[in-house]
């Protein structure tokens, strides 16, 4: 469950500074933070890994995306 934890807070400050992030990309990255925060809160560590990988993802999608433009 630590491992988890650092990973969740390791990763959530590195997408957090990204540079060009605009307010809607960083605020999905904390709601989905949040959900994996309460998913470890509640014991429930397969969710918190499926949520820290949706996070990565949020962060890389909106990175790919903001390129394209």
């Amino acid at each position: 469950m630590g491992r988890i934890e650092l990973s969740l807070e390791v990763r959530f400050l590195a997408l957090c500074r990204q540079p060009g992030l605009d307010c809607r990309t960083r605020q999905d990255i904390f709601y989905v933070a949040g959900r994996a925060a309460m998913a470890l809160d509640l014991g429930h560590l397969e969710a918190a890994e499926r949520e820290i990988r949706r996070m990565e993802q949020v962060g890389s999608m909106k990175q790919w995306e903001s390129r394209c433009v």
